[in-house]
């Protein structure tokens, strides 16, 4: 099982919005250990949807806590051999409906992740696949960075 760090998540926010946030640490640590379960950490997909959903609701940066989110998620799963079918047109209808709580995270990962074979094995790889996918350009020269 591969776990993205706090450090990559402040990563992933930076190439996404173009320029590095401030943030609430404390809000950002909760969200990404949340990708953790307590005694069985071997459910890729409910780990995923937590850290989606606590990323969302937390906020913890001033700015792109949504695409943060999306990106950080696709992104985990991805290296956890799972993609989540979604597409470039209607990521701008569910993001706010997930963002606002009128769609469940949980049901939407569920639903919208399938197997993924052969991934990619690095952040930075990963990361840019998701983006491309998304038609989101990373917007930073920090991107090329890890």
């Amino acid at each position: 099982m591969r776990y993205l760090t706090v450090h990559d998540v402040i990563w992933i926010n930076t190439a996404v919005t173009g320029s590095p946030q401030s943030y609430e640490f404390d809000r950002l640590e909760n969200a990404v250990y949340s990708q953790y379960s307590y005694g069985d950490s071997r459910n890729v997909l409910t780990q995923a949807a937590r850290m989606f959903r606590r990323l969302l609701l937390d906020k913890p940066f001033e700015q792109g806590n949504e695409w943060t989110a999306l990106v950080a998620t696709m992104t985990f799963l991805r290296l956890n051999g799972y993609t989540l079918r979604i597409d470039a047109q209607e990521v701008q209808t569910i993001l706010p409906q997930l963002a606002q709580g009128q769609l469940s995270v949980r049901e939407f990962v569920l639903q919208r992740a399938q197997p993924l074979e052969g991934t990619e094995s690095s952040l930075r790889a990963v990361v840019t696949q998701v983006c491309q996918s998304l038609h989101l350009p990373m917007k930073t020269a920090l991107a090329g960075v890890h």
